[in-house]
This record gives C-alpha cells, sequence and structure tokens, in this order.
C-alpha cells in the first residue's frame, strides 16, 4: 500500500467520529496522523520495521498498531466498529463534495438521510434548502455535485485501475496452464479514465474453477464461441471481464477485446472466427498495417491505418528535461535541491521549477523577494553542477504564473523578465462561460512572456468538470505566439485532453509532458503523461521536453531573443 492509500482510512475515520458525535479530540488525532503519513517520503512499511514511525511526532505506538492493521487487513478496528453501527450509505453521503462529517451529520439527524438516494430525494423536495445552514445555493450544490458522483461511478483513473489491473495480470499469468495474457479495453487503450479491466488469456486447457480459486474470483461465467468469460465487479462498481481462449484464437479475440467498438467493426464478422495467435499476425493476415490499441481511438483510425502504422510514438526514454515542478518556495513537499538532485539522478538533463506565483496565498505563493531568493539558488546550484564533473545538467528558473481574472499574468513585466520561462496557468474564479475562459487564456499566451499554457482546461478527473474553452482557437493562439500546450501528467489532470494533441501538433504547438510535481515521488507522475500522450499520436518531434539540453536553451535563447531580453 502508498503512504496515501494508509492515510485513506486514518481520514475517512476522523471524519466518521465527527459524524457520530465521538471524542474530537481522536478524530484530530487521526486526522493528524494522516496528513503526516501523506506527506512522509519513505514507505510507511519501510519506517514500522526500523521502529521509526512510532518515534514521529502526532504518530505514537497507539496509532502503528492501527496502521499495521489496515496493512494486513486494509481497515482497522476502530473505523470496523464506527462503520457497524453506521446506515451502510452514510459513507457515499460523506464523500459528495462540499458535505464535511458536521453537514452530514445534521442531514442525518434531522432529515434521516442515510443514503446517495436519500439526500438526492430531500434535495428535489427542497428540504435541504429549508435547514439551518443550508439554503437553496447548499441544496443546489449538492445536486450538482450528485450528478457528478453519478457519472463518475464504477470509474477510475488510469494510475487507480492499473495498480489492480496488474495485481491481477501478475496471478493469472502464474496459473499452470496459462500460455499468454495480455490487457484488452481501457487499458490496452491507455485509456485516462478506465470504466473496466479486460483481459485475454491463453490457456493449454480452460479449468475455469481451478482458476476462479486461484484468482481468488467469484465472477460469472459465459460459455461463448470463442472461449470462457468471467466477468464481475469490484466493490466500487469498476467492471472486471476475463476471457479465456485457446492459444491459437489469441490474436483475433485480443483484437476485438481491446476495440473500439467502431474501430473492431471496420474488419468482417468472419475475420474474427480465424485463427490468429497475435494482433500482429491477425493484422497481417487481413492485409492492415498494424495500428497501436492506443491510435485505435483516434477519428478514422482503420482508415489511417497506412499513416498510423508508420508513427515512431513517443517513449518515456525520449523526455529529456522535467519542466513544472513545485518546492518548499510554495505548497512543494521537498527543496529546490532535493528536487534537482533527484532529476538529475534519474538520468534527465534538466529540470524546470516552478513555484506559485505571488496571488496565489493558498499555495503560499513566492512574492517577489521570495522569487528572487530563489533565483540565487538556482544560480547556486547551477555553479555547482558544472564543477563537479559529473554529466552536464541545468536548473532552470522558472514560475507558475497565475493567469489572473483579466488574463493579465502574475508579477510586473520587469520580474516576469527575471525567469528563464514561464508555465501560465489557472487556479481560481472558474465560474466562466466557453467565451469568458477562451479570451482570458489567449490574452495571457499572446502575453510575450508565456512560454507553456499549463493544464489548459484546469479539470480534475472524476473530480471536478474543467472551465470550458475553445481549444481550436486557444490552440492556434498558441501557434501564433510561439507558446507550448502543457500535457499536465498527474493523473488527476492529464489536460491537454489526448483528443487535441493531434491538432497541437498540426499547427505547430510543442506539447510539454510535466509531472506538475510537489514533491520527489510524484516525479514519476511524467509516466502518465507520456503514456497517455501517445493516444494523440505524439512523437518526440512533437514534444517540447523531448529537445536535449542544448536544444531547449535554443528554443529559449530564441524566445528571449524576440522579448529583446538579454
Amino acid at each position: 500500500m502508498t503512504n496515501k492509500a494508509i492515510a485513506k482510512p486514518l481520514k475517512e475515520t476522523a471524519s466518521l467520529i465527527e459524524l457520530t458525535g465521538g471524542n474530537p479530540f481522536r478524530a484530530r488525532a487521526l486526522a493528524n496522523a494522516a496528513r503526516i503519513i501523506e506527506r512522509l517520503e519513505s514507505p510507511v512499511p519501510d519506517l514500522i520495521a526500523s521502529g521509526e514511525l512510532a518515534q514521529i511526532k502526532g504518530i505514537g505506538a497507539g496509532l502503528v498498531a492501527q496502521i499495521e492493521e489496515i496493512l494486513a487487513y486494509g481497515s482497522f478496528e476502530v473505523r470496523d466498529d464506527i462503520l457497524g453501527g453506521l446506515p451502510p450509505g452514510l459513507l457515499d453521503v460523506l464523500s459528495v463534495n462540499g458535505l464535511g462529517a458536521k453537514k452530514a451529520r445534521a442531514l442525518w439527524q434531522k432529515l434521516g438521510i442515510q443514503s446517495l438516494d436519500d439526500l438526492e430525494a430531500a434535495a428535489i423536495t427542497g428540504q435541504i434548502a429549508d435547514l439551518e445552514g443550508f439554503g437553496e445555493k447548499s441544496q443546489q450544490s449538492i445536486l450538482d455535485n450528485l450528478q457528478h458522483i453519478r457519472t463518475y461511478q464504477g470509474k477510475r483513473r488510469i494510475s487507480d485501475a492499473w495498480i489492480d489491473a496488474q495485481a491481477l495480470m501478475d496471478r493469472i499469468v502464474a496459473v499452470p496452464g496459462v500460455v499468454a495474457a495480455r490487457f484488452g479495453g481501457d487499458i490496452a487503450r491507455l485509456m485516462d479514465i478506465v470504466e473496466e479491466i479486460r483481459i485475454v488469456v491463453a490457456c493449454e486447457r480452460i479449468n475455469i474453477p481451478s482458476i476462479c480459486d486461484a484468482l481468488g474470483l467469484n465472477a460469472e461465467r459465459t460459455t461463448e464461441t470463442v472461449g470462457v468469460r468471467l466477468a464481475t465487479t469490484f466493490q466500487d462498481g469498476l467492471g472486471l471481464n476475463i476471457l479465456f481462449v485457446d492459444e491459437s484464437k489469441f490474436g483475433s479475440a485480443l483484437v476485438k477485446e481491446v476495440g473500439p467498438e467502431v474501430f473492431v467493426e471496420s474488419f468482417s464478422t468472419e475475420a474474427f472466427t480465424q485463427s490468429a495467435e497475435s494482433e500482429e499476425s491477425f493484422f497481417k493476415l487481413h492485409n492492415v498495417p498494424y495500428v497501436h490499441p492506443e491510435l485505435r481511438d483516434l477519428p478514422g483510425a482503420f482508415s489511417r491505418a497506412e499513416e498510423l502504422s508508420k508513427l515512431d510514438l513517443l517513449a518515456y526514454p525520449e523526455l529529456k528535461g522535467v519542466l513544472h515542478n513545485h518546492s518548499t518556495y510554495s505548497d512543494g513537499a521537498h527543496t529546490l535541491r532535493e528536487m534537482s538532485l533527484a532529476v538529475r539522478s534519474a538520468g534527465f538533463e534538466y529540470f524546470g521549477i516552478c513555484d506559485h506565483s505571488q496571488s496565489l496565498k493558498i499555495a503560499s505563493g513566492m512574492s517577489v523577494k521570495t522569487a528572487l531568493q530563489q533565483k540565487a539558488e538556482v544560480d547556486s546550484l547551477n555553479a555547482e553542477f558544472a564543477a563537479d564533473g559529473g554529466p552536464r545538467f541545468k536548473v532552470f528558473f522558472g514560475v507558475e504564473s497565475d493567469i489572473l481574472a483579466d488574463g493579465q499574468l502574475d508579477y510586473s513585466d520587469d520580474i516576469l523578465a527575471q525567469f528563464d520561462f514561464i508555465v501560465a496557468s489557472i487556479h481560481v474564479r472558474f465560474n466562466m462561460t466557453e467565451e469568458e475562459a477562451t479570451e482570458r487564456i489567449k490574452r495571457a499566451v499572446f502575453n510575450p512572456y508565456t512560454t507553456i499554457l499549463g493544464h489548459p482546461t484546469g479539470r480534475l478527473l472524476l473530480k471536478r468538470e474543467g472551465y470550458p474553452i475553445n481549444h481550436e482557437e486557444v490552440l492556434q493562439a498558441c501557434a501564433e505566439a510561439g507558446v507550448s500546450v502543457e500535457m499536465n501528467a498527474n493523473p488527476y489532470r492529464l489536460d491537454l485532453d489526448w483528443r487535441w494533441i493531434e491538432t497541437a501538433v498540426k499547427l505547430g504547438v510543442p506539447v510539454s509532458i510535466n509531472p506538475d510535481a510537489h514533491s520527489v515521488e510524484q516525479l514519476d507522475l511524467m509516466k502518465w503523461g507520456a503514456l497517455v500522450s501517445r493516444k494523440g499520436a505524439l512523437t518526440a518531434k512533437g514534444c517540447l521536453n523531448a529537445l536535449s539540453l542544448d536544444e531547449f536553451e535554443t528554443f529559449l535563447a530564441d524566445k528571449r531573443k524576440k522579448l529583446g531580453v538579454a
């Protein structure tokens, strides 16, 4: 379990204690422990083994014992005892955005709301608006958030789905008689949102009862012409679908199971009755150039097979630099030095620091004085790296400048000129029409100091819809202004949406794959951006940070030359 996964039941239990009117000191202790654990650099199991976890202020021996329960069982006794005495749907009510434990308790105690269905009915009939501490605005917000929850149910971000998918795959390939196994569906096609984990398994013999026992699955079994299918769901509603076939039919079955339907239907029905041991051999058998699974969602993918088959899609090792990262200068967990060293140790050629600008107070945005202090540290680090005899490596002094309500960048021009590059992003005032959002972003893009447009829609997948923008207008503005567009690699964002990458590349807008890392561990998020960008047919040629250090320096120098800045 990750530290974040361990912290979740602790945080949840703190809310449950508050919901039930329990000991507030205990609730605060659990909530505080959850925050501490989320921010730890080392894995919790390692800290328990060494005895260090119990020594951390705010943890102690009692909490360590509860954390050990979580590691062993996924929960702990205090949480289970509270849940055992509560209506099962109350935990779902707590998950509604904007409903803290106190409000959920009021709804439960005064209106008898014990589930999402109860909550929706009370909001529709106007009962919530009449309740003290709520009102019409809160009631409408609840209805809006319920709609989002219904929309998101049974879905996961790719990074979350991947964990269970890979664990299951590891168990499947270890089952005697299994010859090969591959992902189909959303995982194979690298969809940013996964609605089902689909796996195709080639077997020497199909003994479903023994396979179910080996995998610990209680699933519905269906016998089909091609093989045997098992179907079930995870606790959160995510689908699981496993198809077992003879190895001679593995390739044919895999193409069909990968999808999407519109691509599969481009082949004849009879094509899938023929033997093919791999996807590649299936395509060859039917005289169609091989199209990578992640490209099959592109418009007209089948008719474009010849073109798409020739693409040398971006691979993670082709990324040379890590841009848009945060440190303790704003809301990051690690120092500038720690972040720089981690990037250098990972074999990259350059690192861009982009702490928040002054107007974003909630994220400890940098004052002008703080920004200039950071610039001095960047210069010092670069001098140190140049002198230590190691591979050439450079830290670039950047900033994530807020796009203000009027489209201006944070800081005055004389301060903006001090930075090597600028990521311009919106963080506040999301309630905009498409026209307002598009014009606000375009004004920022045409600011001569803007280098990269950060997370263009501000979306948080399965949490918050982004503000609406006219993508074509925004990307056209980026093309005219010589500005790169970010593919924010955090799995919650993956913004720019992959569907617009082809447009960006055709317009000559470089795509910058950025982790938006707030800790050393989050630097690894780059891989999700690289993977999902492949869906948009991105190659190294179209990626800004696939440039070498020398090439990236030239890119920035050309930008500064146009500004008349030395």
